[in-house]
């Protein structure tokens, strides 16, 4: 549902990886590596299983071959992050909703700014930013008319959006329709 309003309301080209491996994802990411030019765009949306392994306070993303306490085919947070940081692309969204996908985000800093001058500066900057469903805790993978919460409000945010929405715009949008359905 998010890939087919992303293609036809905004335009975006979607390629989904459905029931998708743990090697298939990386290999994606990889491909990614190559693919991408310095004024290319990203937008990753992760609807899946997450983990956080506390002993070694590493998230990680749960794909269809995952074992429970084998992470030999988990995807690791740092593994996907270091994917993105390699990236030429100008902008990468990460837009994961999964548990305890707040660890995409570990040592990251948090950059505020409103109004069309930081619309325009932050166009012209390269940039990787997350939009998680939750922080270091389980989420609601039900609950929203067929999806989880999170991704029920983000649906809602983005079809009725008429202009730009910068992801800063976009998380405050979410959290306003999670808690108004």
């Amino acid at each position: 549902a998010v890939g087919d309003l992303l293609a036809v309301q905004y335009g975006f080209e979607v390629m989904a990886l459905v029931k998708d491996t743990c090697d298939q994802i990386i290999h994606e990411l990889d491909k990614y590596r190559n693919r991408f030019r310095a004024n290319d765009n990203l937008l990753i949306y992760y609807a899946g299983h997450g983990s956080l392994d506390t002993e070694a306070d590493k998230g990680y993303w749960l794909p269809v071959d995952a074992q429970p306490n084998r992470r030999t085919q988990w995807v690791s947070n740092d593994t996907v992050r270091d994917t993105l940081r390699a990236l030429k692309a100008r902008h990468v969204l990460v837009v994961a909703d999964s548990c305890f996908s707040g660890t995409l985000t570990r040592g990251a800093e948090l950059k505020l700014g409103r109004g069309q001058e930081h619309l325009e500066r932050m166009a012209r900057l390269k940039s990787r930013q997350v939009l998680s469903s939750g922080g270091l805790e389980p989420v609601a993978d039900s609950g929203g008319s067929g999806h989880s919460p999170f991704a029920a409000a983000l649906l809602r945010v983005l079809a009725s959006n008429r202009g730009v929405l910068d992801a800063t715009s976009l998380f405050s949008a979410i959290k306003s329709a999670e808690r108004n359905p």
